[in-house]
């Protein structure tokens, strides 16, 4: 058996379409809101929620993702007793604008982490990009998370000031762009993966301007 641990920050609006899938892979479901821990990053929030589930093994969602059927059923046909992996990759496939994302360094080949773990043998770490740390072999699913994503420029906009003021790591505006626009083929997803590539070039240009500026 699994849990099923949700973050939602700001999110109460979505949640039920959230809540209903988690559901149908889990009988428990725990969710942590604005009030529900002091916030310190995703990271301390995550494995906060992890210590409050009821089993070992802890599938981490967050209120804007749902489970394609596929990954449901993978889920709730893995043998958790006598796994042979400590965690499993997900690949996500994100919606953004409206728009599934096939390219751009956002399709779900790129965007592929560990979302379920025991959380007897792995932990998040990371201030901004947080990550699980596994301690043993980590296997691969092929079902996906959905994440709807950015539903307008303003949001986005919004997350790259807060973002950007706690981001670590300072990459190359130019370079990103021609990463995916080019090298992922983000010219595949029309318009919007010329306009997710600029905006990843601002992303990138106000991180580096705040870096060198402070």
């Amino acid at each position: 058996m699994i849990s099923v641990s949700i973050i939602a920050l700001n999110k109460e609006v979505i949640l039920p379409q959230c809540l209903d899938s988690a559901r149908k892979a889990s009988d428990d479901v725990v969710i942590i809101t604005n009030a529900g821990h002091k916030f310190v990053n995703f990271a301390d929030q995550k494995n906060y929620a992890a210590s409050k589930c009821k089993y070992d093994w802890v599938l981490s969602l967050d209120a804007d993702e749902e489970l394609s059927p596929e990954l449901v059923y993978e889920l709730r046909t893995i043998n958790y007793e006598y796994a042979a992996a400590v965690a499993y990759r997900i690949p996500r496939l994100n919606i953004i604008f409206g728009k599934a994302i096939l390219h751009s360094n956002w399709e779900p080949a790129a965007d592929t982490h560990i979302w379920l773990f025991d959380k007897t043998k792995c932990r998040w770490v990371g201030e901004v990009h947080e990550e699980i740390v596994a301690d043993g072999p980590v296997g691969q699913l092929r079902g996906r998370k959905i994440h709807h994503s950015y539903k307008s420029v303003e949001e986005f906009m919004t997350k790259t000031n807060d973002y950007s003021s706690r981001e670590t790591e300072v990459v190359n505006p130019f370079y990103d762009f021609l990463r995916r626009y080019i090298w992922h083929r983000g010219f595949l997803d029309g318009w919007h993966g010329l306009f997710l590539s600029y905006l990843m070039f601002i992303y990138h240009l106000v991180t580096w301007v705040k870096k060198n500026s402070s």
